[in-house]
């Protein structure tokens, strides 16, 4: 049997609720969506190459560990076309085309992100 006092509260938890979805969604309607701009390639775990992302087919050759990787670059994405990897992992991972995509090799010691255009003063963290 329920007591009275929580079939009076009810109304107001499902208000409250309702409240928190409607205020989740506001946020994530009101999210600005990053456009891809740039590819940074890292090799040991530093900053080789920066390349604009294009709309034309582009290919560049990336000395590695292994011998190298060719990134293909078209149509605002990127890919690695060849790996001297035994498993070629990092060419299975196909096509990266959104801000903060990775392509990861690890035998080659290679990383390729895609970074977005945002604002300057975007700051995801700071560690001290």
């Amino acid at each position: 049997m329920k007591s009275r006092y929580f079939r009076r509260l009810d109304p107001l938890i499902y208000l409250g609720i309702l409240g928190v979805f409607l205020t989740l969604g506001w946020n994530i309607i009101g999210m600005e969506v990053q456009q891809a701009s740039k590819v940074e390639v890292y090799v040991d775990g530093d900053l080789k190459h920066v390349y604009n992302l294009q709309m034309d087919q582009r290919f560049i050759d990336v000395d590695t560990n292994l011998g190298g990787i060719k990134l293909e670059l078209k149509d605002n994405q990127v890919r690695v076309v060849t790996s001297n990897s035994p498993l070629k992992l990092i060419v299975k991972q196909g096509w990266a085309k959104y801000p903060g995509d990775t392509l990861i090799g690890i035998p080659d010691r290679a990383v390729v992100k895609i970074v977005g255009k945002g604002r300057e003063d975007d700051v995801d963290f700071i560690l001290r």
